[in-house]
């Protein structure tokens, strides 16, 4: 739980983090106003996700204390103790609206599954491929692997400051591969867990 807050108060800081000059305004040449990017947070590679292995840090939150931020992150989210945002995959992101606690409950009492088609397998009694039915996958905790940023960059000097505009998480699945078909990976955003307040005009 206290891994949970310095967490927290990490991505706040980053949030909070663009060069300042003494009038609080943003100091540097605007590089864009808006930038979107994925982040993978568990590197399912690593043969130890603790910071043991000397790249725990590839792609990775350290394990236990990433786990526990994303476990904690769910629950609140779900339980409406943290405010979330619609996410539109085609919104310009000039400004987020908050998701009422009615809608956020129905959301993951109702929206937080998906179907998804598997591979073909071969069939070696019929001598063919036989066509699966699609697989149906709960979208919690477990699938959270990456994060959405969306930023502001500046630089200033050389140095280039990034301020977190929002952040969502990403649900993803990996459907593994058979003879007949490649498999593939599966991502998908249902809310944005953190927006700064200009956005929330």
């Amino acid at each position: 739980m206290k891994r949970y807050f310095v967490f927290v108060a990490l991505i706040t800081l980053v949030a909070l983090s663009a060069c300042k000059n003494e009038a609080g305004e943003d100091r540097g040449d605007l590089v864009t106003r808006k930038i979107m990017y994925d982040v993978p947070i568990v590197n399912l590679q690593l043969e130890d996700r603790t910071e043991k292995d000397p790249n725990w840090f590839w792609e990775n939150l350290p394990y236990p204390a990433g786990d526990e931020f994303v476990d904690k992150l769910f629950a609140d989210a779900r339980d409406c103790n943290l405010p979330i945002y619609y996410y539109d995959p085609e919104g310009d992101y000039d400004h987020l609206d908050r998701i009422p606690d009615k809608e956020v409950k129905n959301l993951f009492e109702n929206d937080m599954k998906v179907s998804l088609p598997v591979p073909d397998v071969f069939d070696e009694a019929t001598n063919a491929y036989i066509s699966r039915p699609n697989v149906e996958f709960q979208l919690d905790q477990t699938r959270i692997l990456k994060l959405r940023f969306l930023e502001e960059w500046r630089i200033d000097d050389g140095i280039i400051t990034k301020k977190v505009l929002a952040v969502a998480p990403i649900f993803t699945i990996n459907i593994g591969g058979t003879e007949a078909q490649e498999g593939y990976e599966y991502n998908t955003v249902k809310f944005w867990f953190m927006a700064d307040k200009k956005l929330l005009k």
